[in-house]
């Protein structure tokens, strides 16, 4: 018995830092770039990134393989005898070698969950399947993170998330008996419904953003100026609502106003937080959609990484690719 998985890449649309609160929302797309792995039955937990030909088989992880196997043996812990296997990621996310901050570390905690249930012949299903993988990615990052991104690596498509994390520290979860866990229910989701000429695609800023670094700063500015946070947090839940509505409402001036709303909100966090948000690339990306009639924002933390650009229908998308192609990379993404 053996078998080949999929986990989704994952692109922010909207929300991002305010889903650190709980109950504000954030919009995410799992998309069609994803990342791959073989699995099959072993004598113990073996993983090998086939990428870079590093293995993890016990002890410590090399950090490509360090979220896949936490994810690993909380889900061997949840699957009891039988849950042993061999694991090969085959890809890791990127694009000729560059990293494009699509959630890699996610998607390669659910393959590991997945794997181990199938090998263990439990068929556990997405119900505890996103809380085990979120919990291992969770405390892997160190108590933080949203958990959108997992939502996103399972499920696909076009999910607004919630988080209701009840956790308070990577050791109070990883002490909790793993059939604990797997019943939790750390993620409010609901799939957003999206209009058939939506287009989106990535501007690659060609510099990785350093997310855990980020989220500190903001985490500390949040603690440390809780009024002027909740006023930056509303500012950012305001617009993913308003883009969720225009999307189910298939608007397509009100979402592109609502995208072009986040990317300011998100901006007036950084400077707030003395975060470097929307790095002067980001900025850039995002004045050069809009020149074409197009919107664009950061995804995910910022920093670096790409920039989000929403169009509607191919030839305003056409028009977006052709005005940002001479300053960055730009990759098409699906919702899947």
């Amino acid at each position: 018995m053996s078998g080949n998985l999929a986990a989704c890449g994952k692109v922010f649309l909207a929300g991002e830092y305010g889903v650190l609160d709980a109950g504000r929302p954030a919009l995410v797309a799992g998309i069609d770039r994803k990342l791959h792995a073989r699995w099959e039955p072993a004598a113990r937990l073996h993983l090998v990134h086939a990428p870079t030909n590093l293995v993890w088989d016990g002890g410590t992880a090399p950090p490509e393989l360090r979220f896949a196997a936490r994810a690993a043996c909380l889900a061997r812990s949840f699957c009891g005898p039988g849950g042993d296997v061999r694991i090969v990621f085959e890809d890791d996310l990127s694009a000729e070698g560059r990293k494009l901050g699509l959630g890699g570390s996610a998607a390669a905690c659910v393959l590991a969950v997945r794997a181990v249930c199938a090998a263990a012949g439990r068929d556990a299903g997405d119900g505890a399947i996103v809380p085990l993988a979120l919990a291992a990615h969770w405390a892997e990052q160190g108590g933080a993170g949203s958990g959108a991104d997992v939502a996103a690596a399972a499920l696909g498509g076009v999910l607004e998330v919630r988080s209701r994390i009840p956790w308070r520290s990577p050791e109070e979860v990883m002490a909790l008996p793993p059939e604990q866990i797997a019943a939790s229910r750390p993620l409010e989701i609901r799939r957003v419904r999206t209009p058939p000429d939506l287009r989106l695609m990535l501007a690659w800023t060609g510099e990785p953003a350093d997310t855990r670094a980020l989220v500190r700063e903001v985490r500390a500015f949040s603690r440390a100026l809780p009024q002027q946070w909740a006023a930056r947090a509303g500012a950012i839940e305001s617009a993913a609502e308003a883009l969720r509505d225009a999307l189910e409402a298939a608007d397509a001036d009100a979402a592109l106003d609502a995208v072009r709303g986040a990317a300011v909100a998100m901006a007036a966090l950084g400077e707030e937080a003395h975060a470097g948000i929307v790095t002067a690339d980001l900025a850039l990306a995002c004045a050069l959609a809009a020149s074409v009639g197009a919107a664009g924002k950061p995804s995910g933390a910022g920093g670096g990484d790409c920039a989000v650009i929403f169009a509607f229908g191919d030839e305003a998308a056409g028009r977006a690719e052709a005005a940002l192609r001479p300053r960055f990379s730009v990759f098409p993404v699906v919702p899947a």
